[in-house]
């Protein structure tokens, strides 16, 4: 996971611009981050729709791709962090900036159950879920009310919830992603406290210099879709841009924060995560062992018969949803005419615990080109 950043330098930015000179639109099915359909968009004069199952990854790659202008004034933010403020509760906001101002390392426990207990009862999804958490009370107060706040204008708002998704990345206390929080103890006590002091507005404001000044060169979209139907829409000179998951354990259960901010709303939570119910969670063929290959020739096949020409990354050992860098290029030479290439990457083994597996390892990667036959 983020490996397609730098990669993107290393090789798979070289053969897009190799397969997007030939093509006519850009799918990026698993778009994840929207790296690639940030890095297209900007780049070639090319329509990109980018998918994802997840609303979270829809919402960063629609903060660029479906603009086709750069914002640079912002005094519109000010005016968003305005009318978020003015619907913040008084009392809790300022138990939560107290809160805020006495965080220690050798309270961290202490705090932490305070912080939990403030905002167990209040009607709002991130606090409710997360505060005391994967945030404090008052950066949740802040990702919650900005959230309902942004604005009305359609760019501002694409803008505005890909920062505060980015944001709420930034500053979430967990290792990497967030599939649990850090602990309020000895050990990781230091790690939440630093996370917890982390400024939302300024991390919003400042994603927001950064998306806003990046824009499509064509006008795209994004949309919230299953890769293989989606793939029904491709067409004869199309390229098709596959980073097919390779974990086997849903991404969903990693990115649960991200996706209550997306969609504004949580169900029912349980669990040292914080999670809500599997049935609440996108669920992926590609994460199952027993069908991951199955979906995987299914796509190809069908992006073959369209006529359209593709690129996959995955890495190129074994994976734990049962496929592997050989199964994937055997599954792609039944498709197409292909020409493979190796890079090195650092990807991350979403939940590698430093026991049985380091959280992000060097690995080689595939980068396979697909051409129609």
């Amino acid at each position: 996971m983020g490996s397609k950043r730098s990669m993107l330098t290393n090789g798979l930015g070289d053969a897009l611009s190799q397969s997007v000179a030939e093509c006519n639109r850009v799918f990026d099915l698993f778009t994840g981050s929207g790296a690639v359909a940030w890095h297209v968009a900007q780049k070639y004069d090319r329509e990109v729709i980018a998918s994802d199952l997840q609303s979270y990854a829809v919402a960063l790659a629609a903060g660029v791709i479906e603009r086709t202008e750069s914002i640079a004034d912002h005094r519109w933010v000010d005016t968003w962090f305005d009318s978020a403020r003015a619907m913040q509760p008084d009392s809790f906001f300022q138990e939560a900036t107290v809160l805020q101002e006495k965080l220690e390392i050798d309270q961290i426990s202490a705090s932490a159950i305070d912080a939990q207990e403030l905002c167990a009862d209040v009607n709002l999804p991130v606090c409710f879920a997360y505060g005391g958490y994967y945030f404090s009370p008052l950066q949740a107060l802040w990702l919650d009310t900005l959230r309902i706040t942004l604005p009305n204008n359609a760019n501002q708002r694409r803008i505005g919830l890909a920062s505060l998704i980015i944001a709420a990345s930034q500053s979430a206390a967990a290792p990497g992603h967030t599939a649990q929080p850090f602990k309020p103890n000895e050990t990781a006590g230091r790690f939440l406290r630093e996370a917890w002091m982390r400024d939302i507005q300024f991390l919003v404001k400042r994603a927001v210099i950064s998306v806003s000044e990046k824009c499509a060169r064509k006008a795209g979209r994004a949309v919230v879709a299953d890769a293989n139907e989606l793939a029904k829409q491709v067409g004869e000179g199309d390229l098709v841009f596959l980073d097919p998951p390779y974990s086997g354990v849903h991404y969903s259960r990693f990115y649960h924060v991200l996706e209550t901010i997306a969609v504004g709303k949580v169900g029912e939570i349980s669990g040292i995560g914080r999670y809500p119910s599997p049935s609440d969670r996108p669920r992926s063929d590609y994460s199952l062992r027993t069908k991951s290959k199955l979906v995987f020739e299914g796509l190809l096949k069908v992006i073959s018969e369209k006529g359209a020409s593709g690129i996959v990354t995955f890495p190129a050992g074994e994976a734990s949803n049962g496929m592997s860098g050989q199964d994937v290029t055997e599954i792609s030479e039944r498709h197409f005419s292909i020409l493979e290439r190796k890079v090195s990457s650092r990807f991350s083994t979403l939940g590698g615990d430093k026991i049985h597996r380091d959280a992000r390892q060097v690995t080689e990667e595939l980068i396979l080109i697909l051409s129609p036959r």
